[in-house]
């Protein structure tokens, strides 16, 4: 099991803390790399760390506690706890919040947006204000899954109402305490000293670099703990202190859209398989921070990480472990089941593939492409392409194979095509034109002020020789590279410019996992 964190185990890298629980007891604890890089303090399973999205479940927790206590339903209209909130267009219910179905933007998208920066301290008020302006959501309350971090933190503000304290008051009274998670806390002022927390790194050109971000939102990340503490909030599932068996049934319950489409996320919690056995997890990241945990409820383990390397794939080391540990108690892997079945895309099934692929629901861009010897497919803002090949069914898949690799189909009367998980809404990417050759006149078209009435602050689009930039508040400017007609990468953010019925730019509009289709509007 050691040689899975062979790449952090050395005097001179940041790494990680593992912990292995096995039939209700631990069985293996270990430290790899070092805590601080400055102090040369290694780590060890009692460092405490950030461990970013894997808090959520700690915030669902505490939102199923208070409907224990009779104090609130999950049911409830969010409205009902926070008044201020705009109503978008159709309720939204905590469910929705706890289950990333609520169609609200992502704040961490909207502050960024704003100009924002990590290492800037902003708080609850901030993140409230900036959702006070919007006046739509992603999508109809309950009709689509997107992950978004406002679910989370709206629901953290529900706890302080609710409740009458601060979310890490209540945390630490209700669950930290009576676990014995003494060394268990919540980042809700920067300026707090948290005892025995490892620095975070992030890998630069000339090695490692600290990462700092002092944003003070909680409820969807802002735990801070090691793998020696979280093995007891891992304890209470087997044998629950907090909630009883209730709270961690209820935990664990997968849930649905409205149409029936079933979810692999439950309460803060993702549900799936994992070589055949059932697996219950959540990852998180922040600044240089990773963190993950991985339980194995049929085989009575589980898998705690956290990591302050920023380049450290928390999933891949966790299933690491646990091929370790559990070995041949797992099924085969997904790869190997599907070896003898891959086959080469023939030409005439790979030729109408050729070419750029936008998901209109994340803002992701693909690029397909067909050579003599393979077909490829990966992200058109950079990255590895990897080889395309086709299943005895028609559908098609990346590969190498990964662990719960979705499938994708060709729908080639509608000419889409359709990415499919085992779980969850399929998702749809529609083909768009390659960018073409862009003229000083073309480049003339795009330039102006752009301003929104959602995020404060005005983009500048200029054309300067044979390229454009743009300028948001408070950033340095960045250059736009064309990606597709009328669509362009600003430092990775995709930002496509929108033509009225005469073929005017009239607005531009940026799309992530965060946002859809939100826009500026060009001024006169």
């Amino acid at each position: 099991m050691d040689s899975v964190f062979v790449r952090y185990d050395h005097t001179d890298t940041p790494g990680c803390a593992v912990l292995v629980r096995r039939d209700g007891r631990t069985a293996y604890a270990r430290g790899f790399g070092m805590a601080s890089l400055e102090l040369g303090v290694a780590i060890t399973p009692q460092t405490v760390m950030d461990i970013g999205s894997t808090s959520k479940q700690f915030t669902a927790a505490a939102i199923w506690l208070l409907a224990q206590d009779g104090k609130l339903s999950i049911d409830d209209e969010v409205q009902r706890h926070l008044p201020e909130l705009p109503r978008l267009a159709a309720p939204v219910t905590l469910r929705h919040l706890l289950q990333h179905t609520s169609g609200w933007r992502d704040y961490v998208d909207l502050l960024a947006l704003g100009g924002a920066q990590d290492e800037e301290v902003t708080t609850a008020a901030d993140a409230i204000a900036a959702l006070e302006r919007q006046h739509s959501g992603n999508f109809p309350p309950g009709s689509w899954w997107s992950y978004s971090n406002t679910g989370f933190f709206l629901l953290s503000q529900v706890v302080e109402r609710v409740s009458g304290t601060t979310m890490r008051s209540f945390l630490r009274a209700r669950i930290f305490a009576p676990l014995g998670m003494t060394h268990t806390d919540l980042f809700d002022d920067h300026a707090r000293v948290y005892r025995g927390k490892a620095s975070s790194y992030s890998p630069g050109d000339d090695g490692w670099r600290v990462v700092a971000a002092n944003w003070e939102q909680t409820g969807d990340g802002a735990v801070q703990t090691s793998v020696e503490d979280l093995a007891k909030w891992d304890a209470n599932f087997d044998d629950p202190v907090v909630g009883g068996r209730a709270l961690v049934d209820s935990l664990q319950q997968p849930g649905r859209l409205v149409d029936g489409t079933p979810l692999d996320y439950a309460y803060g919690l993702f549900i799936d398989r994992y070589r055949g056995a059932r697996r219950v997890f959540h990852g998180g990241a922040w600044a240089g921070f990773r963190a993950m945990s991985m339980r194995f409820p049929d085989r009575r383990t589980a898998v705690y990480l956290t990591c302050n390397a920023g380049d450290a794939n928390t999933q891949t080391l966790a299933e690491g472990v646990a091929d370790a540990v559990l070995g041949s108690a797992l099924g085969a892997r997904d790869a190997e089941l599907l070896r003898d079945s891959l086959r080469d895309l023939p030409r005439e099934v790979a030729a109408p593939l050729q070419g750029l692929w936008w998901d209109a629901t994340v803002g992701r861009l693909l690029r397909v492409t067909v050579s003599d010897s393979l077909v490829s497919l990966g992200s058109a803002l950079g990255g590895t392409q990897r080889r395309l090949m086709q299943l005895p069914d028609g559908r098609f898949i990346l590969t190498p194979v990964t662990s719960g690799a979705p499938r994708l189909r060709f729908d080639s009367a509608a000419g889409q095509l359709w990415m499919e998980s085992s779980t969850g809404p399929r998702v749809r990417f529609t083909r768009v034109p390659e960018a073409g050759t862009l003229t000083a006149a073309r480049l003339a078209e795009y330039a102006g002020h752009y301003t929104s009435a959602e995020i404060p602050g005005v983009w500048t689009v200029e054309a300067r020789g044979d390229t454009l930039w743009l300028s948001q508040p408070r950033r340095a400017a960045v250059r736009l590279e064309p990606l597709m007609a009328d669509g362009f990468s600003a430092d990775g953010l995709p930002v496509r410019f929108v033509r009225d019925s005469r073929g005017r730019i009239i607005a531009l509009s940026v799309t992530t996992r965060g946002l859809r289709d939100l826009r500026w509007t060009r001024s006169p």
